[in-house]
């Protein structure tokens, strides 16, 4: 397994760097107003797509059949995607690139200031890359550990059989394994000192994959205070025993999911909203993956009187 993991992050590695010189390559290819411009629509296009896309989200989900929330972030992408192409366009209209210089020194400055800009601007999406890796590979680790728990359905254990999910495909152990590769030796440490994204998220994730794949550990996350008004919401309750859900997440169809009228219902409701809010979900994980037989074992019977 060692062999397999060090062979993901040399590969990993490797891409990197060929990524790299790629992007130094494309921006000595554009000059430095040009690479500057498009890291300048890049950095714009995040700004309006975070704080316009909710409110685009808001009027969208009137006239779709989607949870707002899942509307919010689609509105978001897509506003960001049109405002970078629209920014790069005009670059490319209202400046030259590197081969239109006609002095060569200035040429020879405009490409290599461009190449420069352009490597850094590589290694800033290489590092985007990692993240959104690690942050993956913990949601795929989840995953992976419910494939191996099969009588999960909805959050509890099914009092009957249920056909068993397919087994996770070869891209998400991929990216699991990618994860795992990616926080080995050297180059993992400094993967997760330059990580940004707080450390609870992924304790939350490795948490929650121990929780889904014992059953007597889901039993105690059931059992934890909080979990039953949420269980027993009407909107909740309806969801646990709607049978084209349930077919659903064993197929893994996510489209059919996030159209489902009785979850786009339950996503927008205040009221679960609200308790969602107010549930303390790390504190249920440490409740259910603690296993208090192995304390008594350890400590050993209490002495008799």
């Amino acid at each position: 397994m060692m062999d397999r993991v060090d062979s993901y992050q040399i590969g990993f590695l490797l891409g990197a760097v060929l990524f790299i010189l790629f992007t130094f390559w494309h921006g000595w290819r554009l000059g430095i107003v040009r690479q500057a411009i498009s890291i300048v629509a890049l950095a714009t296009a995040y700004v309006i797509g975070y704080f316009g896309g909710g409110t685009l989200g808001s009027l969208l989900s009137r006239f779709v059949d989607f949870p707002e929330r899942a509307v919010a972030v689609a509105s978001a992408a897509a506003l960001g995607l049109i405002v970078y192409l629209c920014i790069v366009l005009v670059g490319a209209i209202a400046f030259k690139k590197t081969s239109q210089q006609s002095v060569g020194l200035v040429r020879l400055g405009y490409g290599m200031a461009g190449g420069v800009l352009g490597g850094f601007y590589g290694i800033f999406l290489v590092w985007i890359m990692i993240l959104a890796i690690r942050l993956l590979g913990s949601v795929a680790e989840t995953q992976i550990a419910v494939a191996k728990n099969p009588r999960l359905s909805l959050g509890k254990p099914t009092p009957t059989p249920t056909p068993s999910p397919t087994a996770p495909n070869a891209m998400v152990r991929g990216i699991a394994h990618m994860k795992q590769s990616l926080e080995q030796g050297t180059a993992g440490a400094m993967v997760q000192q330059v990580d940004p994204i707080p450390g609870t998220l992924y304790t939350i994730l490795h948490k929650l994959g121990r929780m889904v794949s014992d059953d007597k550990s889901v039993d105690r996350f059931l059992n934890y205070p909080g979990v039953k008004p949420l269980l027993d919401h009407p909107k909740i309750a309806a969801l646990q025993t709607d049978s084209d859900i349930t077919r659903d997440i064993i197929n893994r169809n996510y489209f059919a999911l996030i159209r489902n009228p009785r979850i786009i219902s339950a996503a927008n409701d205040t009221e679960i909203g609200e308790l969602m809010r107010k549930f303390e979900f790390e504190k249920a994980l440490d409740h259910a993956i603690h296993h208090p037989e192995k304390d008594t074992a350890r400590t050993g019977p209490s002495p008799s009187r």
